[in-house]
């Protein structure tokens, strides 16, 4: 095929490129392409040819290139690379290297750090990558680099520091096998696609139960999706104002009022169930009641709120069903009690958990705000990958869903890990960076599988 799906609309190319996979895995054939389009030989490709000026540059797998490239040259074939030599990468991201080399954007993070070497010159959001400007004001250095965008607004003159992730490669090795342990009984499988928006086909972020095991869904439209428990659309409707970005977090209460997390408006918004702005409060900042990037909601018992948020400024705030603060705790880090961008969170049984993403790991606390201590067994932490959204399910275990993993994880109370279901993929069981969960009153499992566009359904 030459550069096949070239002229489709990209937010229905995936189903074309489903049915080819389909027709070539029962027919045992064999497919070469052409194309310019890096994310397709990702997504596509086990082996690539790369040309430039009629000449073979590189022949092999394709994992290799993305991940071990022996040149930028050969590195960009596949995409946007951070290539420094072992001086820059002293100078940019105090790291020690023997000798030059690259990393890849989802490998790169920037963080707003005070008094930090190192300040924002200009900045770009560009989808999956962010693209940045760095001074170094000590030296006069200057340098791009392209990184996983985090959700802030990195306005000039803002210091900040370039942290390597260097689990996120570990993230795709695993994601692309069954775990060790037992795998998790799913009975049945569902997923459907999202309603257009115009020409736009959004993805979904978040997922909340309501009375009668309704769901509401958040997509990247601004959108809040309401279904009943047979997948059926019931009503939509979207946020107030979209143009600085999209919501990220959703709950449901008793009474019927649907609560979002309005990330980049730095706010919390409730809805009546037919989708009328009811109340919101919120605003930027640090203080009680204040947010920078609120992202993950959750209730107790009593319907109290607990708002996780990310920005430098990583905490969870507890509030009353209807806004009035109680409390804060946690902070920005990687110490005991501390995040960096916690993702989702739940609440269970007088303790909240928190899915602690970019560290790795679940911590929990008592409702008061107590810490007590991270989720695992043995004095070791539950190995999740990246995990964005954590759920408690009528079986007694939680669930956590992991964005680098692109899996469903089943841990007991206790920390114990019971079994794994998924790996990344476009297929079915597969998922693309997820970032939510919700657990029904069957046990139904509904995924947010964000890269994939898609709701999915486990029946457990």
């Amino acid at each position: 095929m030459d550069e096949p799906l070239v002229h489709v609309d990209p937010a229905r190319a995936g189903n074309y490129w489903q049915a080819i996979r389909r027709q070539l895995d029962a027919t045992g054939a064999s497919l070469i392409f052409s194309t310019h389009v890096a994310e397709t030989v990702l997504g596509e490709a086990q082996n690539v040819v790369c040309l430039r000026e009629g000449q073979v540059r590189y022949a092999g797998s394709v994992h290799e290139l993305y991940w071990h490239p022996a040149t930028v040259e050969l590195a960009e074939f596949l995409g946007p690379m951070n290539w420094l030599s072992p001086a820059e990468a002293r100078l940019w991201l105090e790291s020690e290297e023997e000798g030059s080399r690259g990393w890849r954007p989802e490998q790169l993070a920037l963080a707003p750090v005070p008094a930090s070497p190192i300040v924002v010159e200009s900045s770009r959001f560009r989808g999956s990558v962010a693209e940045t400007e760095l001074r170094h004001p000590a030296t006069g250095s200057t340098r791009r680099f392209f990184h996983r965008p985090s959700g802030d607004h990195f306005r000039p003159g803002l210091p900040v520091i370039a942290r390597v992730l260097l689990f996120l490669f570990a993230f795709v090795l695993a994601g692309c096998h069954r775990a060790a342990v037992g795998d998790i009984t799913v009975r049945a499988v569902h997923s459907w696609i999202l309603p257009a928006e115009g020409a736009m086909l959004p993805s979904p972020r978040s997922v909340a139960i309501g009375k009668n095991d309704e769901f509401a869904v958040l997509d990247t439209g601004g959108r809040v999706l309401v279904y009943d428990a047979a997948g059926t659309l019931l009503r939509r409707w979207t946020m107030p104002d979209i143009t600085v970005g999209k919501p990220e977090g959703v709950c449901i209460l008793a009474d019927g009022r649907v609560i979002v997390c309005d990330t980049h408006y730095h706010r919390v918004v409730y809805f009546d169930a037919q989708g009328k702005v009811v109340h919101a409060f919120g605003g930027m900042g640090n203080g009680p009641g204040e947010f920078i990037y609120p992202v993950g909601i959750a209730k107790d018992d009593r319907e109290n709120l607990y708002v996780c948020e990310y920005g430098g400024n990583d905490r969870v705030q507890e509030f009353t069903r209807d806004g009035v603060f109680i409390r804060a705790f946690g902070g920005f880090g990687t110490g005991p009690g501390q995040f960096q961008r916690p993702s989702g969170l739940c609440w269970h049984a007088g303790e909240v958990y928190v899915a602690d993403a970019i560290n790795n790991r679940v911590l929990v606390f008592t409702e008061g705000g107590k810490y007590e201590r991270i989720l695992g067994e043995g004095g070791h932490p539950l190995p999740v990958q990246f995990p964005y959204g954590i759920a408690f399910g009528g079986d007694g275990d939680f669930y956590v869903i992991e964005y680098g993993a692109g899996r469903l994880t089943r841990v007991s109370p206790e920390g114990r890990l019971l079994g794994r279901f998924g790996s990344t993929g476009l297929g079915e069981g597969q998922f693309s960076t997820p970032w939510g969960l919700a657990i029904d009153s069957k046990m139904r499992v509904r995924v947010a599988d964000t890269k994939n566009r898609r709701i999915v359904t486990c029946e457990l």
